[in-house]
C-alpha cells in the first residue's frame, strides 16, 4: 500500500534528513507529490543505502567505497537505517580528509560502529566489536582515538530534533563538491595571514563556503573562473550543456584539464575520440602545472587539489588506452600516476593489476601486489592465486592463497566455476565480501582464468 510522503518521513533521496529538511521545497517548487509505501521494508532501506554510497556521495578512491559497503552490511537491520546512514556519511567525510591507509578491512567500520553507538546511545563494547569484525580490540582503540579527534574538529555525525536523531547535512550530491570546497577554502586562505595554526583551524571553521566570501576579496582569474564553471558543469544533467560548458571553461583558460575530461565523458562518439579528448586533457594539465610543480609534489599528487584534473585526465587516457588494445602505453601511465601518487587515491592499482596479467607479466604483478600488500580486495587476494601459478604453476602455496581469498569472499569461485552465471551488467552496488564485488571480480577476470585451464581444474577440486 502507498501514501504521500510526510513532511516528517526519511526523504526519499536517501540523504537521511527528514524530507520537509531536505527535498520538500524543491518538490513543491516543482509540483512534485512523492509517494513511499506504508512500511517499507529491507529492500527499499537497502537501496537508499546503495543510493548514498553509489550516486550522492564521492570517495577518494575505491577502496574506501567498498568499505562503506562493508559497513552498511554489518550495521543495516541492527540500528535504525538513519543511524546506518550516519555512519557511513562519517566514513566518507572522514577518509575522504584523513585519507586513511587500510590494513584490515574490518578496523575502520569496527571504528566508525563504535562511534556512532557512541553518540546514539547504545551500550556496545570495543571487544565485542572486535569480535564481530575479527579484529583485535587494540587495533579499533586506535582508530576510535583518531575519528573522535575528526568529530571534534569538523562537528558530530548527528544531532537530535525532539528526540529523534537527525544527520547533519553532508555533502550535496556534487561529484566534485569536496574538491571545490577544499579549492574554496585554500583561496581564502591566501587573503590572510595567521599567527598559529590555531588561528588559521579557527578562521576555517567560521567560513561559509555558500557566501562565495573570497570574491569580495579580490577579483577572480580566468583559470579559477574556468574551474568554477567545470565544477558546476560536472553536476550538469544535460549533456549537451555539460559539454558546452566545458567549451565555454576553455575560451576562459585553454589548458583547463577538466574542460577536456568532460568533453571525453560527454562529448566523445567513440573510444578513439575520449582517448584523443583525454590525452589533450593530460597535456592541458601538465602545460598548467608546469615541470617545477612535478617535481616538488611527485609522491603527493593528490593532496593538491589543482591536480587534480590532470590526474583524472591522466587516467581515462590510461583507461582508454587499454580497451583499445594498447595496453604498455596504458601500463606507463598506470605506473606514473602510482608515482605521482602512490595512495592510490584514484584506485590505480587494481588497473595497473589486471594489465599486468592481461600481458601475463607476473613479476610486475606480483611486485605490485607487495607494494600495497594491504590491499584486502576480491581483486588483490584472487590475483595473488593467478600470480603465483603464472609464476611457479601448481604449488602448495596455492591451497593457503584460496583459503584466505575464500575467508575474504567465498562467492568468487562459483562464477570462475561456471556453477553460477555472471551477470551482464555491472551490479549497481557492492559491499566488501559480498557476491556484488565477486561478480566485478569474474566479470573483469573470468577470461583470464579460462585461459587457465589446469589452474581451474585444481580451482574446482580445491573448493
Amino acid at each position: 500500500m502507498l501514501k504521500k510522503l510526510g513532511r516528517n518521513d526519511p526523504c526519499h533521496c536517501g540523504s537521511g534528513n527528514k524530507y520537509k529538511r531536505c527535498c520538500l521545497d524543491k518538490d513543491e517548487a516543482g509540483k512534485v507529490t512523492r509517494i513511499t509505501p506504508n512500511n517499507p521494508g529491507t529492500a527499499q532501506a537497502r537501496i537508499s543505502f546503495e543510493q548514498l554510497i553509489k550516486e550522492e556521495l564521492i570517495w577518494a578512491n575505491s577502496l574506501y567505497q567498498l568499505i562503506a559497503g562493508h559497513l552498511v552490511n554489518q550495521m543495516s537491520g541492527k540500528y535504525p537505517d538513519i543511524e546506518v546512514v550516519a555512519a557511513v556519511r562519517l566514513w566518507n567525510e572522514f577518509s575522504g580528509m584523513e585519507m586513511p591507509v587500510i590494513k584490515k578491512a574490518g578496523v575502520f567500520p569496527a571504528a566508525v560502529e563504535y562511534c556512532i553507538c557512541q553518540f546514539y546511545g547504545h551500550s556496545v563494547t570495543q571487544a565485542s566489536l572486535a569480535e564481530k569484525y575479527g579484529i583485535s580490540a587494540g587495533s579499533i582503540s586506535q582508530r576510535v582515538q583518531h575519528i573522535m579527534t575528526f568529530i571534534e574538529q569538523h562537528g558530530p555525525p548527528a544531532e537530535r530534533e525532539n528526540g529523534t536523531p537527525i544527520t547533519v547535512p553532508a555533502a550535496s550530491g556534487s561529484r566534485m563538491n569536496m574538491e571545490r570546497k577544499i579549492q574554496q577554502i585554500a583561496e581564502l586562505m591566501q587573503t590572510h595571514q595567521f599567527s598559529s595554526i590555531e588561528e588559521a583551524n579557527a578562521f576555517i571553521q567560521q567560513i561559509d563556503l555558500g557566501t562565495n566570501q573570497g570574491s569580495r576579496k579580490r577579483a577572480r582569474s580566468k583559470k579559477e573562473q574556468a574551474q568554477e564553471l567545470l565544477y558546476n558543469a560536472w553536476d550538469e544533467p544535460n549533456a549537451g550543456k555539460r559539454a558546452q560548458m566545458a567549451k565555454d571553461a576553455l575560451l576562459l583558460y585553454p589548458d583547463s584539464a577538466d574542460a577536456y575530461n568532460i568533453l571525453a565523458e560527454s562529448g566523445a562518439s567513440s573510444m578513439k575520440e575520449m582517448a584523443y579528448y583525454y590525452k589533450q586533457g593530460m597535456l592541458a594539465g601538465e602545460r598548467d602545472l608546469g615541470e617545477e610543480f612535478f617535481r616538488e609534489n611527485k609522491g603527493h599528487f593528490w593532496g593538491f587539489t589543482p591536480s587534480r584534473p590532470f590526474m583524472r585526465a591522466k587516467k581515462g587516457y590510461a583507461e582508454a588506452c587499454f580497451e583499445l588494445k594498447n595496453i604498455p602505453e596504458a601500463i606507463r601511465h598506470y605506473k606514473e600516476l602510482l608515482e605521482l601518487n602512490p595512495m592510490d587515491n584514484q584506485g590505480v592499482r587494481e588497473l595497473l593489476l589486471i594489465a599486468h596479467l592481461e600481458t601475463e607479466d607476473w613479476r610486475s604483478g606480483a611486485r605490485l601486489i607487495e607494494a600495497y600488500s594491504e590491499d584486502g580486495t576480491a581483486c588483490f587476494n584472487y590475483d595473488r592465486i593467478l600470480i603465483e601459478y603464472g609464476l611457479h604453476g601448481v604449488t602448495l602455496k596455492l591451497s593457503r592463497l584460496l583459503k584466505e581469498a575464500a575467508k575474504q569472499n567465498p562467492h568468487v569461485p562459483k562464477f570462475l566455476l561456471g556453477k553460477k552465471r555472471i551477470p551482464r551488467q555491472m551490479p549497481d552496488y557492492i559491499g566488501f565480501g559480498d557476491e556484488q564485488e565477486a561478480i566485478v571480480y569474474a566479470q573483469t577476470h573470468n577470461h583470464i582464468w579460462q585461459s587457465k585451464p589446469e589452474l581451474l581444474r585444481w580451482l574446482g577440486s580445491n573448493v
